[in-house]
């Protein structure tokens, strides 16, 4: 198991996909109070009556948004491409004749997602600190803790995402299809949709305005600061669920 694990960390470093997306999740991530400054004074040229742009920034909410812009998509793109490569490029038969189980394989690109996911959220957060600084001062008052506690539940977040991902891979065995995915999620797109489910179960059950978006991870996700009890436990049980699916679906399908 180790030495799969060590494979696949291997196989995500050497892949062109990974660093491309990483590049452009930072780039993203430097841009985007430059892209916000710039929107504000072109605004305050048309109407003095807007808002000026802050002079300042809170660390904290630099810390608890550790996917500016596009960069939830772009990691959960990257996640995707990693684990559909070796069943696109074929080899995967050779790899999962050697496990005990098959099923291990699927677990050691899970485990493989944790730095990728960790180095998505790092450039998020380092390019929003550098972009900022340069427009905005750091205040470094407030709940860092807190703060860190958000990124931490982010993380488990989008590893819930990946487990959502790793399932379409080995089940459906289409990377269109996960980055499709991909996209809805890291764009948080399908609000609607869950909006929908909503009117439709409050009208059915005659329920007091329920929400499904309020709990689903790709929600939580896109939120400034969402509620940690809640997130937590929609983390552990999405990661819990449909890990060990993609797992039980991969150990009972034949290896193409």
């Amino acid at each position: 198991m180790n030495n799969l694990i060590r494979m696949d960390l291997y196989r995500m470093r050497k892949s062109k996909g990974f660093w491309i997306c990483l590049v452009l999740a930072l780039a993203f991530a430097l841009l985007m109070t430059p892209l916000v400054w710039a929107l504000a004074s072109l605004g305050r040229m048309f109407s003095e009556e807007m808002t000026p742009f802050p002079a300042t920034a809170l660390l904290t909410d630099i810390i608890k948004e550790p996917f500016p812009m596009f960069n939830a998509m772009l990691a959960l793109l990257a996640a995707n491409a990693f684990f559909f490569a070796d069943i696109e490029n074929g080899y995967i038969k050779n790899i999962a004749g050697q496990m005990p189980k098959r099923g291990f394989t699927i677990l050691s690109k899970f485990i493989a997602a944790v730095p990728l996911n960790l180095l998505f959220m790092t450039a998020g957060v380092a390019g929003n600190l550098i972009g900022t600084a340069i427009f905005q001062q750091i205040d470094p008052s407030g709940d860092i803790l807190q703060s860190v506690l958000v990124f931490l539940v982010k993380f488990l977040l989008i590893q819930s995402l990946c487990a959502i991902l790793l399932l379409v891979t080995a089940s459906c065995r289409s990377k269109s299809l996960g980055t499709v995915l991909s996209v809805l999620f890291g764009c948080g797109l399908l609000s609607l949709v869950y909006s929908g489910i909503s009117s439709g179960l409050n009208s059915l059950l005659n329920l007091n305005n329920f929400q499904l978006g309020k709990y689903m991870p790709d929600q939580l996700l896109s939120t400034l600061d969402p509620s940690l009890a809640t997130s937590l436990i929609v983390a552990i049980v999405t990661n819990a669920v449909f890990l060990l699916l993609a797992i039980r679906v991969f150990d009972r399908r034949d290896v193409k």
